[in-house]
């Protein structure tokens, strides 16, 4: 197994990479591979700047996966809000 196929395990937001990941980004101890990374950043960034989750027409162009990370790190009371 080369290197990349090892660290490719590493991500988990999908079932198989192709292609394969050289990268892995690193986002609250969880390392992804770069495109999740990028979704997670402005998944985060749309969420900071609206103060509140995003509606159901913007959260469909993101992953159930992404969805959750920026869910668990983010600082929020339980209506979804920033604190």
């Amino acid at each position: 197994m080369s290197i990349y196929q090892e660290k490719a395990k590493a991500c988990k937001c999908c079932g198989k990479h192709v292609p394969l990941p050289t990268v892995l980004k690193e986002y609250n101890g969880i390392f992804l591979c770069p495109t999740t990374f990028a979704n997670v950043i402005e998944y985060k960034r749309i969420w900071t700047a609206s103060g509140k989750r995003p509606p159901g027409n913007i959260r469909k162009h993101f992953s159930d996966y992404v969805q959750q990370l920026v869910e668990e790190t983010i600082d929020k009371k339980e209506d979804g809000t920033l604190q």
